[in-house]
C-alpha cells in the first residue's frame, strides 16, 4: 500500500482495480473493501488522508449542494419559473418569487429568456434531488457582459489555488474581473485581450480529452502559473 502513501505518484486506477490491502487503511469516497482488499468503484487517482484511501474522480458530475454559487443558463420557461441548466443531474427551478425583478405570471420572457446565463445560488436541495435557486443576493444576476467559460467542477480548485493565489494571479495578470462558481463554471469580464488570454489559461480544463485530474494538465497549469 505504499502507493497510497501521501506524497507518492499519482496513480490512476478503473472501476474494479485492485488499490492493495485493506488492513491498515479505511475506504472512502469511490473505493469499497472486498476480502481486506480495497477496490476502485470509478475512475479516478488514488489518495490517501489520515489513513483513508479515496479516489479523486475524473470528470465526476456536478452535485448541487445548498448555499453553492453557480452559473446556469436558461432551458425552458413555465407560467411561473424559469428551468436552467447548472451542469447537476437535473435541471434546476428560479421561481419568480426568487428572482429580482417584479414579474408577473407569465411575463417571464421580458427579463430572461432561453439560452440566457444567470449568476445564481442554490438555496434548497431536496431527498429527490430537486434543486431550487435564487437570485436574490447580493452579486447574484443575470449575466449580460463578458464571457462564460467551463472548466469542471473538479478543476476549481487548482484553478483558484490556495487561498486563492492563483485566481488572483490570473485577474492581475489578465486584467479581467473573474468569478468562479462551483458547478465548474466561470465568467470573465474584460477587454478582449485580456478575455483571451484567461481563456488560454483555462484552456486545459475543458479539453475532454484531458480530464482532471491529470498529471499532465496539473504540470502544464502550473507552469503557466510560474510563467506569469
Amino acid at each position: 500500500m505504499n502507493e497510497v502513501y501521501s506524497g507518492a505518484q499519482e496513480r490512476l486506477v478503473i472501476p474494479g482495480d485492485t488499490i492493495g490491502e485493506s488492513s491498515d487503511f479505511t475506504a472512502g469516497s469511490g473505493v469499497i473493501k472486498i476480502k481486506n482488499k480495497l477496490i476502485a468503484t470509478q475512475l479516478g487517482h488514488v489518495k490517501e488522508n489520515n489513513g483513508t484511501v479515496y479516489l479523486l474522480a475524473c470528470n465526476s458530475a456536478y452535485m448541487p449542494r445548498s448555499g453553492d454559487l453557480v452559473i446556469g443558463y436558461v432551458t425552458s420557461m413555465r407560467g411561473n419559473l424559469w428551468m436552467l441548466n447548472i451542469g447537476g443531474p437535473f435541471e434546476a427551478l428560479l421561481p419568480m418569487s426568487l428572482s429580482p425583478w417584479n414579474t408577473q405570471f407569465g411575463d417571464l420572457e421580458e427579463h430572461m429568456g432561453v439560452g440566457d446565463y444567470a449568476l445564481l445560488r442554490v438555496q434548497e436541495v431536496d431527498s429527490q434531488h430537486g434543486v431550487v435557486c435564487t437570485m436574490k443576493g447580493i452579486g447574484l444576476r443575470k449575466i449580460t457582459t463578458g464571457v462564460v467559460e467551463m472548466i469542471g467542477s473538479n478543476s476549481i480548485k487548482l484553478f483558484v489555488g490556495s487561498e486563492g493565489t492563483n485566481l488572483q494571479k490570473i485577474k492581475k495578470y489578465t486584467g479581467c474581473r473573474i468569478t468562479v462558481a462551483e458547478n465548474g463554471k466561470i465568467w470573465i469580464e474584460g477587454d478582449e485581450e485580456g478575455i483571451s488570454k484567461v481563456r488560454d489559461i483555462s484552456l486545459d480544463f475543458s479539453d475532454t480529452n484531458n480530464p482532471y485530474p491529470n498529471l499532465n494538465l496539473k504540470k502544464a497549469f502550473e507552469n503557466k502559473m510560474e510563467e506569469i
